[in-house]
C-alpha cells in the first residue's frame, strides 16, 4: 500500500519528491459515514472472550488509523439515545477524525433494552447534511449484529432496510453493508447489499444462513475479518477516480490511474490524465493489406491475396545442371505473382562441349545418327564426322582392301572362289569383280 500523507502537510511534504503529472492546490476526499449498530446484544455477544462492541471499536480504530487523512469520516450509532429511537449523528464528517469518533465510542451499549432500528437509521442518513451535501463521493458503512427488530417485533419489517437503502441510493449515496456474528438477518443483509449495488462478485443473493458461502455483503465473524471488510471499504470509498480532483488528498490528482480497454485487434491499457482518459492503446483496426497479416482483424487474413508483396518464389524449370537455372518470380504491389525472370531451360543438344539439353551427358548421341557414327556422337556432326572433344572432326574411312591378296581383307573370304577366268592374266569374267566393287564403294560411303 502506498503511504498516504494528510492533506494539509501533502503540498510541502511531496515537494522533495520527483515531480508527479499533477499536484493539488486543494484536494476533494470522498465522504464517509459509519453507522454502527449500538444495540444491547453488541455488549452481550463475545466473538473469542471478547465483546462484539469491543472488537468493533477496535476494528475502526485500525481503520481509521489508515485513511482518515484521506477521507471525511464521520459517525451514527443506533439507536439513539437508547432503546429504539432511530440514530442520529455523533460525529459530523471531516479528514483526521479518528480521535473524536474513537472518543465518542467509549461507552459501551446497555447490556439490555437497546434494540435494533437499522432501516430507521439509513432513514434518517438519506436526509442526514453532513453526508448528502458534500460535492464529492459520498457513502455510508452499515454494522450491524442482528435483524431489523423493535420491541414488539413486527415481521413486516424485515426488509424494511431495503427500502431505506433506496432513499440513500437515490440522493447519491453508496451504501456497504457488514454483517458482524452468526445472528444476523442474512436473507434481508444480502437483499439490501443488491440494492445498493455494492454486492460482492459472485455472490447468492437467495442465501438465508450466516453461514451459507457466497454472501453479498461482508459477512464477519472475528476481529481480523472485521477489519479487512472495512479496509476494503475504505480503499474502494476512497480511491482516486479519473475527475482531475485530489480524491484521496495525498498532493496529487489522478494519479496511477490505469485501466484495461480493447479494440476488435486485442486489448490494451488507457491512463487517465488530467481528469480525462487518454486513448486505448491496443491494436486498432486498418486497411487491409497483402502483408500476410489481418490488418482489419476480421478473422480473414489477406482476402484477395495471392502473395505477400516483394516475396520471390523459383520458378521455370528448376534444374541447375547444364546451362539450365531457374527463374525468379516476385509477388507485386497488388498481391500477384509477377512474370517468371531469368529462367533458361534445356536446348537441343550440339557438338560443343556442353550439356544443351541438361540430362548430365555432354554431346551424347541424339538418336538421328547410324552406323559408326553410333560410336562418335552420331547426329551432331555432318556425314563423315565425329563430335570430339566439342568439335565435328572428320572420320579416317580406313585403307581399301589389297585387290591383289583379298584374303588379306577379308579373312580369305574369297579363297578357292572357283571363279572362271577369261585369258590376259587371269581377267576371266569381269562382271562378278566389277559388282563386288560397286559394292565396297558403296560400304564406304555410308
Amino acid at each position: 500500500m502506498r503511504l498516504v500523507l494528510p492533506c494539509l502537510l501533502a503540498t510541502s511534504s511531496l515537494a522533495v519528491l520527483a515531480p508527479r503529472r499533477a499536484a493539488a492546490d486543494a484536494c476533494s476526499p470522498a465522504r464517509v459515514m459509519v453507522i454502527l449498530d449500538k444495540s444491547s446484544s453488541m455488549q452481550t455477544g463475545t466473538i473469542g472472550g471478547q465483546t462484539k462492541w469491543s472488537i468493533a471499536v477496535d476494528g475502526l480504530d485500525d481503520v481509521l488509523a489508515a485513511y482518515d487523512a484521506r477521507a471525511e469520516f464521520g459517525l451514527m450509532t443506533f439507536p439513539r439515545p437508547n432503546q429504539c429511537s432511530p440514530g442520529g449523528l455523533d460525529v459530523s464528517p471531516a479528514l483526521a477524525n479518528r480521535a473524536p469518533i474513537i472518543d465518542a465510542l467509549a461507552s459501551p451499549p446497555p447490556s439490555a433494552g437497546n434494540w435494533t432500528p437499522m432501516a430507521q437509521t439509513l432513514e434518517v442518513a438519506s436526509t442526514e447534511p453532513t453526508l448528502v451535501s458534500a460535492p464529492g463521493p459520498r457513502h455510508a458503512i452499515l454494522i450491524t449484529d442482528g435483524w431489523q427488530w423493535c420491541s414488539p417485533y413486527d415481521p413486516a419489517t424485515r426488509f424494511d432496510g431495503v427500502d431505506a437503502v433506496a432513499d440513500l441510493n437515490a440522493v447519491g449515496v453508496t451504501t456497504w453493508v457488514v454483517g458482524f456474528g452468526a445472528e444476523v438477518d442474512t436473507a434481508a443483509l444480502n437483499q439490501m447489499a443488491v440494492m445498493a449495488g455494492t454486492a460482492r462478485p459472485g455472490c447468492d443473493p437467495t442465501n438465508t444462513d450466516p453461514a451459507d458461502p457466497d454472501q453479498c455483503y461482508f459477512q464477519v465473524d472475528n476481529a481480523a475479518e472485521l477489519v479487512d471488510a472495512l479496509t476494503e471499504i475504505a480503499g474502494s470509498a476512497t480511491t482516486e477516480t479519473c475527475d482531475g480532483i485530489d480524491n484521496d488528498c495525498d498532493g496529487e490528482v489522478d494519479e496511477d490511474l490505469v485501466r484495461d480497454c480493447a479494440t476488435a485487434c486485442g486489448s490494451g491499457t488507457e491512463t487517465c490524465t488530467d481528469g480525462t482518459w487518454g486513448g486505448c492503446d491496443a491494436p486498432v483496426p486498418t486497411t487491409e493489406v497483402c502483408d500476410g497479416i489481418d490488418n482489419d482483424c476480421d478473422g480473414t487474413t489477406d482476402p484477395g491475396c495471392d502473395c505477400t508483396p516483394g516475396a520471390t518464389v523459383p520458378c521455370g524449370d528448376t534444374t541447375d545442371t547444364g546451362p539450365c537455372q531457374p527463374g525468379t518470380q516476385t509477388c507485386d504491389a497488388s498481391g500477384h505473382w509477377g512474370t517468371c525472370e531469368g529462367a533458361v531451360g534445356p536446348g537441343d543438344e550440339v557438338c560443343d562441349g556442353v550439356d544443351n539439353d541438361c540430362d548430365g551427358d555432354v554431346d551424347e548421341y541424339d538418336g538421328t545418327g547410324t552406323g559408326d557414327d553410333v560410336h562418335a556422337g552420331g547426329g551432331l556432326c555432318e556425314p563423315g564426322e565425329a563430335c570430339v572433344g566439342g568439335a565435328c572432326q572428320p572420320v579416317d574411312p580406313g585403307d581399301p582392301p589389297d585387290e591383289d591378296n583379298p584374303d588379306t581383307d577379308d579373312g580369305g573370304a574369297h579363297a578357292g572362289c572357283g571363279c572362271a577366268s577369261t585369258g590376259g592374266g587371269g581377267g576371266g569374267n569381269l562382271l562378278p569383280f566389277a559388282l563386288v566393287a560397286l559394292g565396297l564403294v558403296r560400304k564406304r560411303r555410308r
